[in-house]
């Protein structure tokens, strides 16, 4: 199985610029709002100003720009707050749908609700939130993609209720490296709950996480039907891939299962 390590995959995808059309002050910071490309609804795009100035926010279920209309605010977008190092708290209303690609990755809040409305969670998502402890996805979701929950040292117990059949790569990866370059496992993980729908986990999903309890909605008849898988490259092709299986034993060893009720 191929290792990671989180600052050489994560990190390196890099920064964006943030198109703002309007905000409301924070501190010594503003959090920017655009229009959806249909028009019906507002997406948190951003925080422009002195992000260290923005420590708690709550995003309001609507938005208007001055003179215009109040619409729904539906999207945290693509890396809204990205390395506000200093937001320890934010609440979302129950209109978000989409936390985008690294929305709050790189945050310093220890707890975090997910309201139940919430459909996808995009890709790192909720990387590297150091000081993070516990998560419950919510049924609502029916996206979990890969890296959501990424490096999470201190996540001590993760709640996956989302409507999913794959629980996708690195979502709650969690190997680091030492100033050495030696790799090592540093993470309080020890608990997940997996729901009902679930039918395959990607080998990477877990690892680095020294799990002893896994909490399975289906029971053992579930586990037993659950496998892991990774994905490697066809034979005599340069880009196909093919899914492998991976053995239990390999990718989730020593832990204990038990049955959850939803």
């Amino acid at each position: 199985m191929k290792k990671f390590i989180c600052a050489a995959v994560f990190v390196a995808v890099g920064f964006c610029s943030v198109v703002s059309f309007g905000g409301c002050k924070a501190g010594d910071a503003y959090v920017d709002f655009k229009l959806s490309e249909d028009g019906t609804y507002y997406i948190v795009s951003g925080v422009s100003g002195d992000k260290r100035g923005l420590e708690t926010y709550d995003v309001p279920a609507e938005h208007a720009e001055e003179g215009g209309e109040p619409l729904p605010v539906k999207e945290i977008g693509y890396e809204a707050f990205y390395q506000c190092s200093s937001l320890y708290r934010v609440t979302l209303p129950d209109t978000i749908e989409i936390i985008g690609e690294r929305a709050f990755a790189m945050c310093k809040f220890s707890a975090f609700t997910i309201p139940d409305g919430v459909k996808e969670i995009k890709r790192g998502a909720f990387g590297m939130c150091e000081v993070l402890t516990e998560i419950t996805i919510p049924e609502s979701v029916t996206v979990l993609e890969y890296q959501a929950f990424y490096c999470c040292p201190k996540l001590e117990k993760a709640v996956v209720k989302a409507n999913i059949t794959v629980l996708n790569a690195q979502v709650f990866y969690n190997s680091v490296a030492t100033q050495g370059g030696n790799v090592y496992t540093d993470t309080s993980l020890t608990e997940v709950y997996l729901p009902a729908t679930l039918q395959k986990i990607h080998s990477t999903a877990l690892y680095g996480n020294f799990l002893t309890d896994v909490y399975v909605a289906g029971g053992e008849e579930q586990w037993a039907n659950i496998y892991f898988y990774e994905m490697e490259l066809k034979e005599g092709t340069e880009n196909q891939y093919v899914e492998k299986v991976v053995e239990k034993s390999e990718a989730l060893p020593s832990v204990n299962i038990h049955p959850w009720n939803l």
